[in-house]
């Protein structure tokens, strides 16, 4: 049995264009799957976290926090024990002289400073060695902790400082990246809103051209059309020029190369606060790290006082000092400390007008009274600015109901103009004007509805709620 099949030969040309399809079809898959890996897709709650993790200004603030921390470490390494090696080569009377010892320093938290110190030096051929303990107490001035500690302290109220800061940045971090995201989904959304009404538009030219040709409709009505649609198209490169100008807003905030394509999705629902206002100010009074600052300010500022009332006493130290030592020509026995000398001294050297330092004390209880003032003045301007943000979200919610409203009589407006325009009852114009009324009533919706989404989010930020410490 002959199982041969008839041969079959293909065109060159049409194999030219299958193999052309295969090749197009090839790379288009290779790069729509580029794309894809490429873009990166994200939620409102995505967006948020990788802003607060990637922000270059927040990073600053960060190693700035970090920059506090090492400064406070700095002021208490003043109380760590301190070894200061030293040495000296010369001439003295004449004579070859030289020596190296090492002193060794503590400073206490009350103010209280003691030394050991063993040295040995040469004078010529004589060794002379040397082991010396002192003290050094203040008795007035610069005794206590609070005086000795300034610095630590400082620093402490600098980093606290430096932690709200951080925080406040973060809020605002979260405030930037919510409106960014909200201003990309309404370009978004009003992209294709223009792109809809483009496309009736169109609908509209064409059909009065159709009219035209049989004496149904006059080329006002084709101009007319045509002018709109030349209007909805502009706005609709206008809108989408603003979605790329948002979402590299959006990208510079997260630190992403502007080259990067990104894919936002964020819910445009709204959800009604309810609130009374009362009740809101005391849970901002409650919450909101600025009085928390304040009042750390009016504390640093009384402490910074009392410091200033101390430094109007006048320095009086007692100095206690034990030495041991011993003198030879060979370096060994240089060392026997047989002899020994000691001393007590008071030492003090001021101004016993101490004019500057009673001047200091007055401005510090200027400051602390300043400082008392600014915490008022701030719960007076949070008081406002609740009061002032609920308000304005309560004209959002008024205003989205009103455009709904709108929305509603453009709808049946429409509804009727496209009724009387098929049964010949009137032009395309009122059609027209009906579409451009929707049109315009729906953009209002969706921005009053973004601004209301947005004002949750600021008001959050106003009740010092938005985000966790």
């Amino acid at each position: 049995m002959d199982h041969s099949y008839p041969s079959q030969s293909i065109r060159p040309g049409l194999f030219l264009r299958i193999l052309v399809a295969v090749l197009v079809s090839i790379s288009s898959y290779s790069t729509s799957g580029l794309s894809a890996t490429n873009t990166i897709h994200l939620t409102l709650d995505a967006a948020i976290e990788m802003a607060l993790r990637t922000n270059r200004s927040l990073t600053q603030t960060g190693y700035n926090l970090k920059g506090q921390a090492l400064s406070l470490e700095a002021a208490r390494s003043e109380f760590d024990l301190k070894i200061k090696p030293a040495s000296r080569v010369g001439v003295e009377d004449g004579k070859k002289a030289g020596g190296f010892g090492v002193d060794l320093v503590k400073k206490f938290d009350v103010g209280i400073q003691a030394s050991l110190k063993p040295e040995v030096e040469r004078i010529d051929e004589l060794y002379s060695g040397r082991a010396g303990v002192s003290l050094r107490i203040p008795l007035l001035r610069g005794f206590g902790r609070q005086v000795n500690l300034n610095t630590v302290y400082s620093s402490q109220y600098s980093r606290r400082a430096s932690r709200r800061s951080f925080y406040t940045a973060r809020v605002n971090l979260v405030l930037d990246t919510v409106a960014a995201v909200y201003d990309i989904q309404k370009q978004s959304q009003l992209v294709k809103l223009y792109d809809f009404q483009r496309a009736r538009l169109a609908g509209y030219a064409e059909t009065a051209r159709i009219k035209e040709g049989v004496g149904l409709a006059s080329p006002l009505d084709i101009y007319r059309a045509e002018i709109r649609l030349k209007d909805a198209e502009n706005s609709s490169s206008t809108a989408r020029e603003s979605v790329a100008n948002a979402k590299d807003r959006l990208k510079l905030i997260l630190a992403l190369p502007l080259e990067k394509k990104i894919r936002i999705t964020a819910p445009i629902v709204v959800e009604p606060v309810r609130i009374d206002p009362d009740e809101a100010v005391k849970l901002a009074l409650e919450n909101r790290i600025e009085l928390e600052q304040k009042a750390d300010d009016i504390r640093e500022a009384r402490r910074k006082s009392d410091i200033a009332r101390h430094n109007m006493r006048p320095r009086l130290d007692l100095i206690i000092g034990y030495d041991r030592f011993d003198s030879d020509s060979r370096f060994q026995d240089s060392f026997g400390f047989n002899q020994d000398r000691w001393g007590v001294y008071l030492t003090s050297d001021t101004d016993l007008s101490r004019t500057s330092e009673k001047l200091d004390y007055q401005k510090s209880l200027l400051n602390v009274k300043n400082n008392e003032v600014n915490l008022k003045q701030t719960m007076d301007e949070i008081n406002r600015e609740v009061r002032r943000q609920l308000k304005a979200l309560d004209k959002a919610r008024q205003r989205i109901e009103i455009r709904t409203k709108q929305l509603h009589q453009a709808d049946g407006k429409r509804a009727l103009a496209i009724l009387k325009f098929n049964y010949g009852m009137a032009n395309n114009f009122d059609v027209i004007e009906a579409e451009t009324e929707r049109q315009r009533a729906q953009v209002d919706l969706i921005s009053t509805k973004i601004d209301y989404i947005i004002g949750t989010y600021r008001i959050r930020s106003v009740l010092g709620t938005l985000i966790e410490r």
